[in-house]
């Protein structure tokens, strides 16, 4: 389980204007919800943009730390608003995770071996992510960062479901067990389209007609002399 820390302070005023007050002085609006009540919160911009980029991509428990003094949660980030030119984050929702008790999480599928599968390799073929994140239950000290699924014996024809991959220990998967997860494809050549016969025949009977019509003015036209 990795674990990163955070530091808040308590926001007292909330609203669109102190929003903007906040941001401007460097601080990042959020929010927890949870077993132990919501709290308002500010987080240094530069240390949330730290944070942010250690859980992209990975199931990441956050130990926040709260300014006025009440016992420190774990949590996960829900929700993240952006300015929509600048990308940086305007708004955090966090929920939190209490500790000791079991916990539902999304968790990121990571593809070993793509380019090495057999298939691959031998058969022509490509491998196809039909699912990109699981579902899962399980205690804060059991949560992976991910589930990693090695594709590398996948022959051309075949599939993993939900139901072909060991869960790591700890962890229960949530989602129905026949969940289409990768399969390796046969890759389709294109076939250049050839003319069929009746154009061919209609383009050879067009050609001399196209002759005879623009040879026809020029024979008129020695005829009148």
């Amino acid at each position: 389980m990795k674990q990163i820390n955070l530091k808040t302070t308590s926001r007292t005023q909330v609203g669109g204007n102190s929003a903007k007050r906040y941001r401007k002085s460097g601080q990042v609006p959020a929010v927890i919800y949870g077993e132990s009540g919501e709290k308002n919160l500010l987080i240094d911009a530069k240390e949330l943009s730290v944070a942010l980029k250690s859980v992209i991509g990975k199931a990441v428990l956050i130990d926040m730390s709260f300014s006025d003094g009440t016992e420190s949660r774990y949590a996960m980030v829900k929700a993240v608003d952006r300015h929509p030119i600048t990308d940086q984050p305007i708004h955090v929702d966090f929920v939190e995770v209490v500790r000791g008790k079991p916990m539902h999480a999304v968790l990121p599928l990571h593809f070993k071996g793509e380019a090495e599968a057999y298939g691959v390799k031998n058969e022509n073929g490509v491998i196809e992510i039909h699912e990109r994140e699981v579902r899962v239950r399980c205690r804060p000290r059991d949560l992976p960062e991910m589930i990693e699924i090695d594709v590398t014996s996948l022959k051309v024809g075949e599939a993993l479901h939900l139901k072909d991959v060991v869960p790591p220990t700890g962890v229960e998967f949530t989602e129905n067990p026949d969940t289409l997860l990768v399969t390796c494809d046969l890759v389709k050549e294109e076939v250049p389209e050839t003319p069929a016969p009746e154009a061919e025949a209609a383009e050879g009977a067009a050609a001399p007609a196209a002759a005879a019509k623009a040879a026809a003015p020029a024979a008129e036209e020695k005829k009148s002399k």
